[in-house]
């Protein structure tokens, strides 16, 4: 139908309303009209052809610059997560020389003991196994802590099935006596123990880093009677694991903020505003779960969200 009224319109333009009355020059008129038509079609396309060929480089060059801003993106968090990881670094290897002291005094006084034994020629039979199981205890100790730190920062991220009860006792073990001796209460209520496959590493520097934003607070506010509790339990198809303290909480006008990149509320230069920042990025980008913060009638309240 279409194409009868185009003919029709075609041949009105050249005079013609009947075939009987076609003559050579209505025909010659009905052909170059034909052929201007196609002429005219033609430029279309090419206009056309040409119109999509730019807005497909323009879209290609869209594309990849996204991808170069994904790159950059990509490689700033790479940069601030190692730049978070060094400050970490710094502050366990501190905190582990400060933990060694006393295992290894304890070891020296107790070969001290055994060679004063030893010259006084009064040697114990039960004292010297007692003071050298001290020594094979205090020396596992120091054994586990290089272990438990090594760990922590090899360079490959590998995922492990593991438990946050596993996760808790190795973090503990590297910075639990720092807060025990700033006189901070640590409360355990550990009731998810069920195992999950997870980046291990990425994990532990996420405790460490709620764990050890929970003792700033609590030193900085100089709060009586101080505690932090770490909480884990089952809550519908998630896995939660909770760390509060009893430090003041966080400002409603920072609590929006506490996530983003160089934000810090510590009034101590060491602080680098990144380790949030970091730790939301690796529960929810690489973790697959939510790292979420609120307030307490006590403190503040930051809980690690894995699903099932």
């Amino acid at each position: 139908m279409t194409e009868n009224r185009l003919l029709k319109r075609q041949l009105k333009k050249a005079g013609i309303t009947s075939f009987e009355s076609l003559n050579e020059k209505a025909f010659k008129k009905l052909l170059k009209q034909v052929e201007q038509s196609y002429a005219d079609n033609s430029d279309s396309r090419r206009m056309v052809e040409h119109s999509l060929d730019i807005a497909s480089q323009e879209m290609q060059e869209v594309i990849n610059e996204l991808e170069g801003a994904h790159r950059d993106v990509e490689k700033k968090d790479k940069l601030m997560f190692q730049q978070s990881r060094f400050a970490q670094m710094g502050e366990m290897i501190s905190m582990i020389a400060h933990q060694w002291r006393q295992p290894l005094n304890m070891i020296s006084v107790a070969t001290a003991s055994i060679q004063f034994d030893i010259l006084l020629d009064k040697i114990d039979k039960d004292k010297l196994l007692e003071s050298t199981d001290n020594i094979s205890s205090y020396s596992q100790h120091l054994s586990d802590t290089i272990d438990d730190f090594r760990n922590f920062f090899k360079p490959n991220k590998v995922v492990e099935t593991t438990t946050f009860c596993n996760e808790i006792k190795s973090v503990l073990n590297i910075i639990g006596i720092s807060i025990l001796e700033k006189n901070i209460e640590l409360i355990k209520e550990l009731n998810c123990k069920s195992e999950f496959s997870i980046y291990s590493n990425e994990l532990k520097h996420v405790i460490i880093n709620l764990i050890k934003n929970s003792e700033d607070a609590l030193v900085e506010n100089n709060v009586q009677n101080p505690y932090i509790k770490i909480k884990t339990y089952k809550e519908l198809n998630t896995r939660v694991l909770e760390i509060s303290d009893n430090g003041g909480g966080i400002s409603k006008k920072n609590i929006d903020k506490i996530f983003d990149p160089y934000f810090s509320t510590k009034t101590k230069k060491s602080g680098t505003g990144l380790g949030l920042y970091m730790s939301k990025i690796i529960i929810e980008e690489h973790c697959g779960g939510r790292l979420e913060v609120s307030n307490n009638s006590d403190g503040a309240v930051f809980k690690i969200i894995l699903s099932h």
